[in-house]
């Protein structure tokens, strides 16, 4: 079992009937609320439906990293319905969200700005403390090689992992082309992707 909240912010309740535990699901709630409130998590609008963005929007959960106009931020989200904590190799899932966008100067390289540019390759590395865990290498996200231009709306795409034990992090590197992969304007260069936290509802409440 997983506890909703941390056991240390479950507090005694005195009222006419004595005594009595707070209610943990409503302690969630509550905190839930807050976040929405102040912008930790937001409303997201999807074709016609809308919904909550689990995905945290500030920081220290969420991290930001701007190399040549490319802007990327990115954040986790533990996804207890899909962990097992029985399981010694995938006991916890994490889901986590990249957005990527173009500055409004465009790609800046050397002083030459260019209207757009292309992701070819990215480079994850997935780490469980400060020991390495994972190392991922290859072209695309999620099949795609998206085409950032200045004004658009951020690319989102999202991704999941396990780790074995905790705490955990995410980092890595994005190699762009400035124009595009079938005309390069310039020389690949790497958008930095800020190092992103792996953990649990009650490291973070």
């Amino acid at each position: 079992m997983i506890p909703c909240v941390p056991g240390s912010l479950i507090s005694l309740l005195n009222d006419r009937k004595g005594s009595q535990v707070q209610d943990a699901l409503l302690l969630w709630l509550e905190e839930h609320c807050r976040r929405l409130e102040s912008g930790i998590i937001k409303v997201r609008q999807d074709d016609e439906l809308r919904g909550i963005n689990l995905f945290p929007e500030l920081p220290p959960l969420c991290c930001t990293a701007i190399t040549n106009g490319v802007k990327v931020r990115a954040s986790a989200v533990f996804v207890p319905e899909g962990s097992n904590l029985e399981d010694e190799d995938e006991k916890y899932l994490f889901a986590y969200t990249v957005r990527m966008s173009l500055s409004p100067e465009g790609c800046i390289i050397s002083g030459m700005n260019f209207g757009s540019c292309q992701l070819y390759w990215r480079h994850w590395v997935i780490r469980i403390g400060d020991a390495v865990v994972d190392n991922v290498n290859g072209e695309a996200v999620i099949g795609k090689f998206p085409l950032l231009r200045p004004g658009e709306e951020e690319f989102i795409y999202e991704s999941c992992t396990f780790l074995s034990s905790l705490p955990g992090s995410i980092e890595g590197c994005f190699t762009f082309v400035p124009g595009r992969l079938t005309d390069p304007s310039s020389s690949p260069f790497e958008a930095q992707v800020a190092r992103f936290p792996l953990l649990l509802p009650d490291y973070i409440f």
